[in-house]
Order: structure tokens, then sequence, then C-alpha cells
């Protein structure tokens, strides 16, 4: 039987996910990376169901000590927890300030850059999907969105993938370094304001309301962690699913028209985000499935599990880019669902169709079997990716 967050689980996590969901839907799990017990749910309309559960917070500030002395929790003492890790009020009032500079419209408008940012990638692209497109291209987006000078786009690529590490003290550096590093840009652009997205969120508001200094800090190195690793890791999973999928493929390079879809199918099938870094606390004992959460017991929810579940999905284990059913779990769900999921769905249509329309008879260019893939209890993806380009 493998166990959580051992090599063998890395290399592929379904198998043990599956057993969770089915026989300890809400799992008592001691982490090997930190010093504090976890409480692992796995059933979709469960995640579903906590999501919006009044019982449960998001605020590290009523995490138990031992949580917040772990090193599991991220930003604790600096202005990472003022990104959506606030009580409910300051929550809404965040999400509608945000999502008044992420609107359909704005979002929209980064396709030019999008579209010529993968254009130059596959230009270039010799082997290597997930170093030499993937990564790229993730940054280059959320750097020219944000109003980065391309210059230090390196920097943020490394405090992106660091801070997903099980290495929590080299995450928790990375994660400072970038916010002060944030901080620098949000001094440069309130002297010279550009049209970005880190200038928006500084001028962002809604009557008297606003987002001070803290929290567009805060806002920004959210939007930059999330969006880099997620969408470099989006692609090469998408590749793999799809070459896994045979019949799938076809019918895409067939049917461009379903690229949506598809996208929306890779999300939920091999989605690049196992387990949301973003934990729960709960405010009172919660029974669940025969298993009592205690006040002050810290929540995870294994994403790809219920991306997964047999009880949401006909044949969940398997591609179907023609799908009927699209909703899933891949961008949370409830009042903290990814405020950035528009812009990573733009990217993955367009970085999807663009690979499809260059290299349409591409494969993988070593044994599937000598894939090796990434250590993290957060992500799921391959340290490399090499093509065979055709």
């Amino acid at each position: 039987m493998t166990e959580i967050f051992s090599m063998e689980y890395y290399a592929d996590p379904f198998p043990t996910l599956a057993r969770l969901r089915e026989h300890e839907p809400v799992a008592r799990v001691s982490p090997p990376f930190a010093d504090v017990d976890l409480w692992l749910v796995s059933r979709y309309d469960d995640i579903r169901a906590l999501s919006t559960d009044r019982r449960l917070s998001v605020d590290t500030q009523l995490a138990s000590e031992r949580f917040r002395t772990s090193g599991l929790a991220m930003g604790i003492g600096t202005a990472w927890e003022k990104a959506f890790v606030v009580n409910p009020a300051d929550n809404v009032r965040q999400r509608r300030l945000v999502g008044a500079t992420l609107t359909p419209r704005i979002v929209e408008g980064w396709t030019a850059v999008i579209t010529e940012t993968v254009s130059t990638l596959l230009d270039n692209l010799d082997s290597d999907l997930v170093q030499e497109f993937g990564y790229p291209l993730a940054v280059t987006t959320i750097g020219t969105v944000l109003g980065i000078r391309q210059s230090d786009h390196e920097l943020l690529r490394g405090w992106a993938d660091t801070a997903t590490s099980p290495d929590r003290a080299a995450s928790t550096q990375a994660l400072t370094d970038a916010l002060a590093y944030i901080g620098e840009q949000i001094e440069i652009k309130r002297k010279r304001p550009a049209d970005d997205l880190l200038s928006l969120l500084l001028n962002a508001s809604d009557g008297d309301e606003r987002l001070d200094e803290e929290e567009v800090t805060a806002i920004a190195g959210n939007l930059l962690i999330a969006a880099t690793d997620t969408t470099a890791n989006f692609f090469p999973n998408a590749v793999v699913a799809l070459l896994d999928h045979p019949g799938q493929l076809a019918l895409l390079r067939e049917d461009p028209t379903l690229v949506d879809r598809a996208v929306e199918e890779v999300l939920r099938y091999s989605n690049p985000v196992v387990l949301s870094p973003g934990f729960r606390f709960a405010l009172e004992p919660i029974e669940l499935h025969g298993t009592v959460i205690p006040a002050g017991g810290t929540v995870g929810f294994f994403l790809a599990a219920a991306n997964r579940d047999p009880l949401a999905y006909d044949e969940p284990d398997a591609l179907r880019i023609t799908r009927a059913t699209t909703t899933h779990v891949g961008f949370g769900h409830g009042p903290n669902h990814c405020v950035g999921s528009a812009l990573a769905r733009l990217q993955g249509r367009i970085g999807l169709t663009g690979l499809l329309e260059r290299y349409p008879r591409f494969g993988i260019a070593i044994d599937r079997a000598e894939l090796r893939h990434r250590v993290s209890p957060f992500m799921y993806g391959f340290d490399r990716l090499p093509l065979i380009l055709g």
C-alpha cells in the first residue's frame, strides 16, 4: 500500500487517492514535511460543501499555534496573510475589487501577448515542454500582465517554483523575497502607473473602498505563485494525458473547436494541483463520515481525488474531451475560487492550440516509464517532458 507523500505516491498519486476517497474520505495525516496533523478530504461533494461551510475559515490568524509554527503555513507574519486568507467581510471586499480588474474584457485583452509568446516559444522549442515552453509561457504572461520588466522574469520563476516545494524553509524564504520585490514594484507603479494589473490593483475602487498596499502586495504575490506553477505544469500534463488517450488526441486534431472542452477535461483529469495549499481551519468540531475534525483542526482538500470521484463523473479515470459534465474543482470552489482562472483558461486554450497546429504529430522522446514526476505535496507534473516534434 502506497503511503501518502512517499516517492511512489508522487510518481502516481491517483491509486492512493482513490483508496482514501473510498475507504477514508476524511483522513488524518501527519505529513513528513511538517509537524502538524492534517484532516484531508477527498470526495467531490464534501469538498464543494466544505468550501462554503462557515464552520471553516481560511484565516490563518485562526489556525492553531502548531500549524502556524509547523512551516506548512505560507507567509506567516507577512503580507501574504492578507490575500484571501482573511475574515469573510474582507474576503468579499477584496474579491469584488480584484474582480473589477480581472473582467472578461481585460483578460481577453491579454490574448495578443499570450499568442505572441506562444508563437515565439514554439519557434525555439528544442524538445523539453516543461522548461522550454510551460515555465517560460507562465512567467512571461504573469510578468507582463503584472507589469514586471522582462529582465526580472527569471527571478519570478525561481520564487514561484520554490514556493510550492516540500522544503518549507526554502518555500517561506522564496515567498518572502517575492513579496519584498513586489513591494518595490508597487512603489514604482505609484510614481509611474501604467496599463498593467499591478497598476489596476493599486487604483481599484468601489466607492470609498480600496485595496491597501499590503493587500495589493499579497494579491499580486498570490497570482504570481499560483499562475506560474499551475500553468507551467498544465501543458506537460495535457500532452501526456492526450498521448495516453490517442483516440481523444485524434478527436482534438480533427476538431480544434473542442480545445476549450479539452482544457476543462485536462483540468479535471490531470490538474496540476493535487492538494490545495489553501488550508481551512475548523472553528468548531465537524463530523464527516464518522470522523470528527476537532475545533482548531487543519483541513486540506485533495482536489485531484475529487476530480476523479466516481460519484461525480462517469468513467472518472478516463480522459474524455466531449464529457458532458465539465464542472470540476481544479480551481477550487466557493468564495475562495481561484481569481486567476480566466487567465489560466486563456493560456491553456492558446498554448494547446498553438502546439497542435505547429507540431501536430508530437510524441514523447523517451519511454513513457522513464518520465520523472515533480516531488511536491501540492503539485502534480513532470520535471521535464522531452518531445519528438513533428
